[in-house]
């Protein structure tokens, strides 16, 4: 029954699904607008989408794109990762980012219904555990 559900979000002329092939350039350009200049001089996240979908850690089923009237203007794609406790204990977990939203609708809720989205379909797939790299001004609010 979940699974119908987040195969696919409407509401409000917003659409969340997980990405597909005739996405990539498009997600890519919405990447690079979205970090351009933000932390250094230019950015390299657009690259790091771009490599990140061949590799073994990325997740497919937790790559999500947020379209507003057909037009993508959101994304965010998760990989596996490990922590390993002081005992050598293991536990697969999760990671996400780059979370983008493009500038011209950042600091309106996008990126946080695009997570709690994305946060619900990993529940489902059985993960409990995301840790995750970014400024804490953006995720302090979403209990990181």
């Amino acid at each position: 029954m979940l699974e119908g559900y987040f195969s696919e979000v409407r509401m409000k002329n917003v659409i969340i699904r997980n990405e597909r092939a005739e996405d990539y350039a498009e997600v890519e350009d919405l990447t690079r607008k979205a970090f351009y200049n933000l932390y250094m001089p230019g950015c390299i996240e657009h690259y790091l989408v771009h490599i990140m979908r061949d590799h073994r850690d990325f997740i497919p089923e937790l790559d999500f794109i947020l379209e507003q009237d057909g037009k993508i203007i959101g994304n965010i794609m998760y990989t596996r990762a490990m922590l390993i406790d002081e005992n050598k204990g293991e536990k697969e977990i999760l990671t996400f980012g780059p979370v983008c939203i493009h500038p011209s609708y950042q600091r309106r809720g996008y990126g946080k219904l695009l997570i709690n989205h994305s946060l619900a379909k990993a529940s489902c797939l059985g993960y409990d555990t995301v840790v995750i790299f970014g400024s804490p001004s953006n995720y302090v609010t979403m209990g990181f």
